[in-house]
């Protein structure tokens, strides 16, 4: 992603993605498009993934999530599989950058994308971090400042200027850029690290820079012409994803990372834990 203020999204493809945010600067040869020998060993990384995601959809028992929220200690071990194989996925891609002289810039402490309003988050995902925020006992204070977030965005889509096409995914991505711009930390970060980093969503996951860092900063000059880009599965894994968002009847919540998770907290869980049972 290249442009000022470009969203964390999810799109339907990879290649269009990168190509479609790509700034002034032009990606690297190694990503436009992809050889065809790292494209073929993502594909095996993204099956892989997926068949975790297929296991994790197989394991659910309906009545037993729909009564208790109970889920199988099996559909947890899945699921972090397939996450770990798309990081696996997303390093194998990275070290070619760095070997072919286009090292990725990101580093820890570098939280400069973190302060854009995540989209095309999937419900599990919402799930996974909520299991987190469980673990580490911090599900309220992560709500609380979801919900100050989240009045800040209702304000955004409540004013729309003179002049503004009614195309909804313009609308859209108008407001996610103006979000940005305006720098506010994600709720889930605690200093300059995200507090839920092993469970972060997708979009997180697969949004790089090539540029200093200080150059993802919406308020530096520089900004306009960093170059950032969107890792993303194929369609196998957005599939599962889907598949298992209406297992657990979770297609409803918004793809909004704070709206959804603010949802999910109230209206699936109701800030109860996730009864995790051996099967």
């Amino acid at each position: 992603m290249g442009a000022p203020g470009a969203p964390i999204t999810r799109h339907s493809s990879r290649f269009t993605a990168m190509k479609k945010h790509a700034s002034h600067a032009e990606l690297p040869v190694i990503l436009d498009p992809l050889p065809e020998e790292i494209a073929r060993e993502l594909h095996r990384y993204e099956e892989s993934a997926a068949e975790h995601l297929r296991a994790a959809r197989e394991s659910v028992h309906g009545p037993s999530w729909e009564t208790r929220r109970a889920l199988p200690v099996s559909f947890l071990v899945h699921l972090e599989k397939a996450f770990q194989l798309l990081d696996q996925s997303h390093r194998f891609v990275l070290s070619h950058l760095r070997r072919s002289g286009s090292p990725v810039r990101c580093k820890p402490g570098c939280s400069h994308c973190c302060t854009q309003m995540p989209s095309g988050v999937s419900g599990v995902e919402i799930l996974y971090l909520y299991h987190g925020l469980t673990v580490s006992g911090t599900v309220d204070v992560a709500f609380r400042r979801c919900l100050e977030r989240e009045e800040i965005w209702a304000q955004l889509c409540r004013w729309t200027p003179s002049g503004v096409s009614p195309n909804r995914e313009q609308r859209l991505t108008r407001r996610l850029h103006q979000y940005h711009g305006m720098d506010i930390a994600c709720p889930f970060l605690k200093g300059d690290a995200c507090s839920i980093y092993g469970q972060r969503p997708l979009p997180c996951r697969m949004h790089y820079s090539l540029s200093p860092p200080y150059w993802c900063r919406p308020s530096h000059f520089q900004h306009p012409h960093a170059v950032r880009f969107n890792l993303e599965p194929g369609a196998p894994v957005y599939e599962e994803l889907d598949k298992l968002d209406a297992a657990l009847g979770l297609l409803k919540l918004s793809d909004l990372l704070i709206c959804g998770f603010l949802q999910f907290v109230v209206n699936v869980m109701g800030f109860q834990s996730i009864h995790w049972v051996d099967v």
